[in-house]
């Protein structure tokens, strides 16, 4: 099998067919690669400081406080893919009337019940209270994170239309702006108010501020560039409520099932070991994670582009763009991913005594955990171009070939990890999780090619063969990685880390430009890099002159 791909990535589609345009997916994706990148960096920045003055305790409740607030908000999670994929159909029509309707009729329904499910937290807290195991020395301020978190998430939630709308419209860039914006007012604030001895209060003070900023300035955006922009409860109509219920009602089911899916370990640990257990886990997902919110930059783009390919083209070219497209997504979303998860398996040792310092010998387990989810992250980063483009779709169904399978697997994986260990622990019940991830993310992939007649043969070689690469390189420089970070304190390591992985990134880069990139992906690689390049050596093509 060949590693090759001469396809450009600029041409979805054969000429004369309607086309996904390059120039904006890929400015899109690329603000959106850069946004998360930088997210990315605040979040494993966080941890370490807050663990410090909090403890693993306290931080273990604010990550409880998060996974109660995510299932409360399930109850209109799906809404938001009703309005990027159907925004995105009605542009592509010019039917913008319907699109007004159709962000009235959301608003309409999830404000009051954003509203509802705010007031049953608050009057309803003596019932929410004991889920969350809140220690005696957190009840007061544990209470309060929660109160402030819900609101903003839920509000979050309701007023989501206008960046879903701006992602329909595949203007990405600016709502990445503005998320951007907001997540960096966060993390200082993070720093100034934990600092300061607020606590978990002062961490969601800094959620609030964040939000307030990401929400308000996503509605003037969208009001300044969609000119067609009109809502009124006069436009809620029936036929968006069922919009609403059936395609958003699928995506709600099988968003809790996702959710479900990516909080269980911690879930597990909360109320089978205990709320510093489901800390230990966050902490060993931290940085898979936060480093998957790179290759997600693609996902967000291949939604309203795969609707835009089903709204548009004839009967006969659809299901053969779509392939390609989805070959396309999968190749470089999945060779973003293994250039972090391959460094994550092989350099774990140097990354977390570096990123925790004197608290990494407390923290037991953290090691295997790390290298488990790694793993597994890779596995479930493939699923997305599938998940995405099935939506893009009005397939949703199809995502059932993931959470089912997965909550199948875990009913078999969770309890051969308590007889293995002997009982409950965090290092059981993620080692278990990781495995069922790995297996299902097998199962949902082979639906996806069966749906969209993809090759297996095509898909190992264009997508599977060149994620090898980058593991073979950071497994070569693994041996002075491990040998210098223990020889050098943290500060010096942390710097030889990132001596490292700027050789990591040069080797990694010639090597997929020598053996995994056809002529096409060559000229548009040497057109990105060129003016970078210059830049850095702007005197090296003019001292013969």
């Amino acid at each position: 099998m060949t590693m090759r791909d001469d396809e450009s990535i600029e041409r979805l589609e054969p000429e004369g067919e309607p086309q996904v345009h390059a120039i904006p997916l890929r400015r899109n994706v690329l603000t959106t690669i850069f946004a998360r990148g930088l997210y990315m960096v605040t979040r494993v920045g966080i941890p370490p400081f807050v663990l410090g003055r909090i403890g693993l305790e306290a931080y273990g409740i604010w990550t409880t406080v998060f996974i109660l607030v995510t299932y409360l908000g399930l109850t209109t999670l799906g809404i938001s893919n009703v309005y990027i994929k159907y925004v995105a159909e009605f542009h592509a029509r010019k039917e913008y009337d319907k699109a007004n309707s159709l962000l009235s009729t959301g608003l309409a329904i999830t404000v009051p019940a954003c509203t509802v499910l705010f007031l049953t937290i608050w009057l309803g807290w003596g019932w929410f209270s004991p889920i969350l195991h809140l220690p005696v020395s957190h009840v007061g301020d544990g209470k309060e994170a929660v109160l402030i978190v819900a609101g903003v998430f839920l509000s979050s939630i309701a007023f989501n239309a206008f960046g879903d709308a701006l992602t329909g419209m595949q203007q990405i860039a600016a709502t990445q702006y503005v998320w951007t914006a907001s997540f960096l007012v966060e993390f200082v604030l993070i720093f100034v108010l934990v600092g300061a001895g607020r606590g978990i209060r002062g961490l969601a003070e800094a959620y609030l501020v964040r939000t307030v900023i990401n929400d308000g300035l996503t509605l003037w955006w969208a009001y300044r560039k969609l000119p067609w922009l009109r809502l009124s409860w006069r436009l809620v109509r029936r036929d968006s409520i069922r919009h609403v219920l059936h395609f958003g009602g699928l995506v709600q089911f099988q968003g809790l099932l996702s959710t479900v899916l990516s909080s269980v370990e911690r879930v597990a640990a909360l109320l089978l070991v205990n709320v510093s257990a489901a800390g230990l886990l966050d902490l060993a997902r931290k940085w898979p994670v936060s480093l998957s919110s790179v290759p997600t930059a693609f996902f967000a783009a291949f939604l309203p582009a795969a609707s835009h390919l089903d709204a548009s083209s004839d009967e006969e070219s659809r299901l053969r763009n779509l392939r390609e497209f989805y070959l396309q997504g999968a190749r470089y979303s999945n060779l973003c991913t293994s250039f972090f998860c391959a460094v994550m398996v092989f350099w774990s040792g140097p990354i977390l005594h570096i990123w925790l310092g004197e608290q990494m010998p407390a923290v037991g387990g953290i090691l295997t955990l790390f290298v488990a989810f790694s793993v597994s992250m890779q596995f479930h980063m493939l699923t997305g171009p599938g998940t995405s483009i099935m939506r893009g779709m009005g397939r949703v169904w199809e995502e059932f070939s993931y959470s089912v399978p997965n909550l199948i697997f875990l009913a078999v994986t969770l309890p051969v990890s308590w007889w293995f260990v002997k009982g409950w622990s965090a290092l059981g019940i993620g080692i278990a999780v990781a495995a069922a991830t790995v297996c299902s993310s097998c199962v949902l992939m082979g639906r996806v090619m069966r749906v969209l007649h993809v090759p297996l043969g095509a898909f190992l070689g264009r997508v599977i063969a060149p994620t090898l690469l980058p593991y073979g390189v950071a497994l070569v420089l693994a041996w002075p990685v491990h040998h210098s970070a223990a020889a050098l304190g943290r500060w010096t390591g942390a710097g030889m880390l990132v001596v490292a992985g700027a050789v990591y990134t040069v080797l990694t880069v010639t090597v997929l430009y020598r053996l995994a990139l056809g002529n096409e992906e060559r000229r548009v690689l040497w057109h990105e890099l060129r003016p970078l390049l210059g830049r850095v050596m702007p005197a090296s093509g003019r001292t013969g002159s």
